[in-house]
């Protein structure tokens, strides 16, 4: 840490538009295109949210996923264990994030 800023630490709150963006490209494996359609949005305002994220928080795409799905904040109900119901996977809707 250096000066106050510490890698990872979200400078300035996300929106909940931007987590929603997150969780939906996760969803969609990864695809813009899909995400943009999983959340009505075009596939330029899906790269923007997410340069915004990594701007924020000074980690890159795939740290920001792991540390949602660590810390328990990125919640994606179709990655998520299905206990006793066979392939009942929804896609689409996420939990809110907590603020950092």
């Amino acid at each position: 840490m250096s000066d106050g800023y510490l890698r990872g630490a979200i400078s300035r709150p996300a929106t909940p538009r931007q987590w929603d963006v997150l969780a939906a490209y996760v969803a969609a494996g990864g695809s813009v295109s899909d995400a943009a359609r999983l959340v009505g949005i075009q596939p330029s305002t899906v790269k923007r949210h997410l340069a915004d994220l990594r701007a924020r928080s000074g980690l890159s795409t795939e740290q920001l996923i792991y540390r949602g799905r660590a810390e328990g904040w990125l919640n994606v109900p179709s990655l998520e264990p299905q206990l006793g119901t066979p392939s009942a996977v929804p896609t689409g809707t996420v939990s809110r994030p907590h603020p950092r």
